[in-house]
């Protein structure tokens, strides 16, 4: 019934947990799974900080939501990815759920804009890194991938986890302040 992790679970919950602890307001998270990721996440998060996590199986999201039940700090929600939209935009996100859970190219569901905050961060895993440029996924130009590498408002960077394994974490830019007149 759950899915498992291709990450050891030290580097996981590292991974998951040590950005949580910046977010300031929400932290949003897709696929949920039974709830280990969201548990690395709320563990992370301080006080005050919400938590949403979107799991499409409603078997998966009953099992995350027991694990929740004495805290209202986290709520799970049925639902495909493009739920998590409706609760933006985030300090952080962690887009999980297969390569399906991560948009293409032409999907609006994916707007930086709409989905973080000015400096919030973006953590898009299950990659495997990127021996080329253009980055490939079964012989194409991998699009899912340059989506997030590509996006003027993000910086973002590939980490290589394992020999088969990398994660995107992107931040986005905080709009420039207008000079002062004589500056």
């Amino acid at each position: 019934m759950g899915t498992a992790s291709r990450i050891p679970a030290a580097a996981n919950s590292l991974l998951l947990a040590a950005p949580a602890g910046g977010a300031a307001g929400v932290i949003g998270e897709t696929g949920t799974g039974c709830g280990v990721g969201p548990a690395w996440l709320a563990t992370g998060a301080g006080a005050g900080v919400r938590l949403v996590s979107v799991e499409r199986d409603p078997r998966r999201a009953g099992v995350a939501a027991g694990v929740f039940a004495d805290r209202p700090d986290v709520e799970v929600v049925v639902g495909d990815r493009r739920r998590i939209a409706e609760q933006g935009p985030y300090d952080l996100l962690v887009l999980d759920g297969g390569r399906a859970g991560k948009s293409g190219a032409d999907d609006v569901f994916a707007d930086p804009a709409r989905l973080l905050v000015p400096g919030g961060r973006i953590v898009v895993d299950d990659f495997t890194p990127a021996g080329s440029w253009p980055p490939r996924h079964a012989g194409d130009v991998d699009r899912v991938r340059l989506h997030w590498l590509e996006r003027p408002m993000l910086d973002t960077v590939e980490l290589p986890l394992a020999g088969d394994l990398a994660t995107l974490v992107g931040t986005r830019r905080r709009e420039r302040q207008a000079a002062r007149p004589g500056e």
